[in-house]
């Protein structure tokens, strides 16, 4: 890659690899935001016919009526939702935020301003706009990660206008974890975990169990809980901890593993050979 070395160099300091995270690294994030913005192609495309089959068969007035709005709501609620836990964003519940004011806006404001030059169902298309926005975001996200690699250490950069750099020197690294997935190993990309002995690298799996009873008589509730929870430290893909799914990531970790050896055998000829006492 055409990209300058993290300035400044330490004195002596070399470069010796620059990368960045693989291309398809975020194939799933962005086949996500891809699948989001296709909701708005099959609300265009198809629900016209299964709102009528919809409309046919059921009997509840209001859920008649109201019934292409609470599947439109669900259908972007249940994936945000889901995407927002398990990633521990809260972008997702501001995109769901911004559809859903989006949709009222359209039906109460800007439909009726268009009068008959409005298409039905516009905030189809807001939704198609958002999934093209949200895979472009993929692209500028993955591109905002620099990973350098010299003789002194490892140098993680994120960000073009508002940058965060984080330096770990080889010496500090205790372990180092190659991760690959099943579509990693045949694309050739992986995650290089280096683990330090201050947890750098390294996050909690946390399993919780727990059972509860209770009663209540004339007004007075009295309850009783029991939990217990086991946790265990395991590796983790933090793009701005690791090296993130870069290509080639034997080659980084040989890398790495070279300089980590290369200091150790300074202290290595300072211990005495028990052989030779």
């Amino acid at each position: 890659m055409r990209e300058k070395a993290p300035s400044p160099l330490m004195s002596g300091e070399r470069m010796l690899l620059l990368t960045r995270p693989h291309p398809l690294s975020m194939l799933g994030l962005t086949a996500f935001w891809l699948a989001l913005g296709g909701l708005g192609f099959v609300f265009l495309a198809y629900y016209p016919a299964v709102e009528a089959e919809f409309n046919a068969r059921l009997h509840l007035s209001f859920l008649a009526e109201r019934g292409y709005d609470v599947i439109w709501f669900l259908a972007i609620l249940v994936p945000l939702v889901v995407m927002a836990i398990f990633r521990i964003n809260f972008g997702y519940i501001i995109t769901l935020i911004f559809l859903l004011v989006g949709k009222i806006a359209i039906r109460w404001k800007l439909a009726p301003w268009l009068g008959d030059l409005a298409p039905p169902h516009l905030e189809n298309f807001m939704l198609m706009g958002v999934g093209l926005l949200g895979m472009f975001g993929c692209e500028v996200f993955r591109r905002g990660h620099r990973y350098y690699l010299t003789t002194r250490r490892i140098v993680a950069r994120f960000g073009s206008f508002r940058v965060s750099e984080r330096s770990t020197l080889y010496s500090k690294i205790d372990d180092l974890i190659l991760q690959q997935s099943i579509v990693g190993k045949l694309c050739g990309f992986g995650t290089v975990i280096p683990i330090t002995s201050t947890g750098l690298g390294m996050g909690q799996d946390l399993a919780i169990a727990g059972a509860g009873v209770g009663a209540g008589k004339a007004g007075l509730n009295a309850g009783l809980f029991a939990a217990g929870a086991k946790g265990k430290n395991v590796p983790r893909e933090l793009s701005i901890y690791v090296l993130y799914r870069i290509k080639h990531p034997a080659q980084a970790r040989d890398l790495i593993l070279e300089e980590m050896s290369a200091r150790e055998r300074p202290r290595r000829k300072a211990i005495p050979d028990e052989d030779t006492e």
